[in-house]
């Protein structure tokens, strides 16, 4: 029979944690560890440790689910505005159109580029930070908007239909 070698190493959880704390602004405390697979996870918290029983480090250890990644989503803040309408754009999204950016935008004689700016103006005016797709989903859905009640208002009243 063939003789076999184990190398065994052991390495301190909080050497590891103090490693990482090194390389990463973490929050206070480690309130996990757990090994998903083939990767040892640490879970940090800004909140109390949680007490730990038996039962509940064997199905910490024990369970092989993975937590979904919080995601913040991306809203802009619209509070205050009046709505001129609401439409299905040309990608299939449905979408509200706010007042503020149609009586902007209205007027022909802008630029694409003051447009974009006209628009990020108002976006910020309400303390919005918005990204380029922001204010590019805003602007297009808002000319689109514009393009769709020239076709259907008629000419000669004024944009009243009575």
């Amino acid at each position: 029979m063939p003789e076999e070698i184990f190398t065994i190493v052991r390495v301190p959880v909080k050497e590891v944690e103090e490693s990482l704390r090194a390389k990463h602004a973490l929050p206070r405390f480690l309130s996990e560890v757990r090994v998903d697979g083939d990767t040892l996870i640490f879970s940090f918290s800004g909140e109390m440790e949680p007490v730990l029983t038996k039962e509940s480090v064997s199905t910490i250890i024990g369970t092989g689910r993975r937590r979904r990644a919080r995601r913040k989503r991306n809203r802009m803040k619209t509070r205050g505005w009046d709505v001129a309408g609401r439409m299905t754009n040309s990608k299939g999204q449905q979408c509200t159109i706010y007042k503020p950016f149609v009586d902007a935008l209205s007027e022909t004689e802008h630029t694409n580029e003051e447009q974009k700016r006209l628009v990020e103006k108002i976006l910020r005016s309400n303390r919005n930070r918005p990204s380029e797709g922001s204010i590019q989903y805003f602007l297009e859905n808002t000319l689109e908007y514009l393009q769709k009640q020239k076709r259907t208002t008629p000419s000669g009243q004024g944009g009243l239909i009575t």
